[in-house]
């Protein structure tokens, strides 16, 4: 009998609850409502040393370390000396000053716990670190004997000079980066962009031209400094000085990067790698980052093949045909000249022909037709909604602050961009895609073994032969 009671207050208790059960069904994640982001960009301070030197600071004292960043105006390698920057960069750090040799700074780098790298590209020479605040005076007073009094001893630069020879050597041993360094050879001729080391250009570089280039780009005009971490402004400035202030302007002209060469005539290049797969990239000419098309262009190109399984070279190439594990795309806009736009995949040798035409077809379509609204609407969703994520710490923003910085490019950049890919509509992507994809005009590389491929290569035009062989 007292079962029976139990059991007849149970179901009462239920029929009661029942209808407010139902009333609290949660919503579908569909139908919740999504706000605008509303992100600015987080709070920095700008200041400016007595000799021109400017400087960044991000203050966020929830951990007791910093982080610094400094770039400095650099010139491309000279075309017989491909390499320069990069052994004397690795040289400098590895090798020390004169008063503190590279293993002595080493461990005093090590004991501190601290970081110091430094490294070069085709316009600058960058040093990057990290430390505990309480270690930062220390740190810094480092990077100064470098810059002042760099030992550069030549075992280090024979070393190094060893290192990049073996690289040669073994440069055409991954066929992915082989068909990626051929595009760009193609793509950039005769350009810094293009341009590759050679035992030639290595054997004529010598310790007096790493001094010289040490002294052509450590100086006060065109330098950017910035801080991130546990420090204060007044803190940032005295360090600053003592670090930086004794820089002086050089009336010497650093040279920046030559006019680029007229753009490539489309056609197919094939380099022979007995491999059994074939690795292929196509594309052109972009745009530079001036172009009133570069926010377009980016979500352009996520849509396309830059945003992993959401875009439609994935979906198409590798989900719904089966023909490929990697396959996607990039469009990039650098500042100082037209970049390209490559889409690029691998696939059995036995299948290279057929995914280079769903490749080739993939693009005509979407640039006759751009996305579809609802390609549009997920990509541009996704990408606003992860943009703050390029900007989730302090040394993030501290890095983007200082690459503006040294640009001359407005601060609220980030902040800017982020509300013009808002304000972005399906129209304006499918009109980037109409005028900034140009399937008629490709480049065409593939790296593997033809004679196994399921289709020749002169359906796809005249094939030129990229000579792959090693001295």
């Amino acid at each position: 009998m007292k079962n029976v009671k139990l059991i007849y207050i149970f179901a009462l208790v239920v029929l009661i609850l029942a209808p407010n059960v139902e009333a609290k069904k949660p919503k579908r994640y569909q139908d919740v409502p999504i706000p605008t982001l509303d992100w600015k960009l987080p709070q920095h301070q700008e200041y400016r040393l007595p000799n021109g030197i400017e400087g960044l600071l991000v203050e966020d004292h929830e951990v007791a370390m910093v982080d610094f960043y400094f770039k400095f105006n650099a010139p491309p390698d000279p075309s017989d000396k491909v390499g320069l920057g990069e052994i004397t960069a690795w040289a400098l750090r590895q090798g020390g000053s004169v008063n503190i040799p590279g293993d002595s700074l080493n461990d005093i780098i090590e004991f501190t716990a601290s970081g110091v790298y430094i490294w070069t590209d085709d316009e600058a020479i960058s040093i990057w670190g990290n430390c505990l605040s309480e270690h930062l005076p220390t740190i810094l007073s480092l990077v100064r004997e470098l810059i002042d009094l760099p030992a550069y001893p030549q075992a280090k630069i024979d070393l190094k000079r060893g290192t990049m020879l073996e690289e040669i050597r073994r440069k055409n041993d991954q066929p992915q980066w082989v068909a990626s360094r051929e595009f760009y050879k193609l793509m950039y001729p005769n350009h810094p962009w293009g341009w590759e080391t050679s035992e030639n250009s290595l054997s004529t570089i010598s310790r007096d031209d790493l001094l010289t280039y040490h002294n052509l780009v450590f100086r006060a005009d065109g330098c950017v400094i910035g801080f991130s971490g546990d420090l204060t402004l007044d803190r940032a400035l005295e360090l600053s000085r003592q670090t930086f202030g004794h820089l002086t302007q050089s009336e010497e002209e650093i040279a920046g990067l030559p006019s680029l060469p007229p753009p490539p005539a489309p056609g197919v290049h094939y380099g022979h790698k007995e491999v059994n797969q074939a690795y292929i990239y196509i594309g052109h000419r972009s745009i530079r980052y001036d172009d009133p098309r570069r926010i377009a262009s980016e979500i352009m190109n996520y849509i396309l093949g830059g945003g992993g399984f959401q875009s439609i070279l994935m979906k198409r190439i590798r989900v719904d045909a089966g023909l490929t594990y990697a396959v996607g795309s990039r469009f990039t806009t650098p500042v100082e000249g037209e970049g390209v736009f490559r889409a690029g995949a691998s696939t059995r040798l036995d299948q290279s022909g057929r995914t280079l035409e769903l490749l080739r077809k993939t693009i005509i379509e979407y640039a006759a037709n751009g996305p579809m609204l609802e390609e549009f609407n997920k990509a541009r969703d996704a990408f606003v909604n992860s943009y703050v994520w390029e900007y989730d710490s302090s040394i993030k923003i501290l890095g983007r602050l200082v690459y503006l910085k040294w640009r001359h490019l407005p601060l609220d950049t980030p902040q800017l961009d982020l509300a013009a890919y808002q304000k972005l509509t399906r129209d304006d992507v499918k009109r980037a895609a109409q005028e900034l994809l140009h399937p008629d005009d490709m480049l065409i590389v593939v790296v593997g073994d033809k004679s196994k491929m399921d289709r020749p290569l002169e359906d796809f035009g005249a094939v030129q032969e990229i000579n792959l062989s090693q001295p």
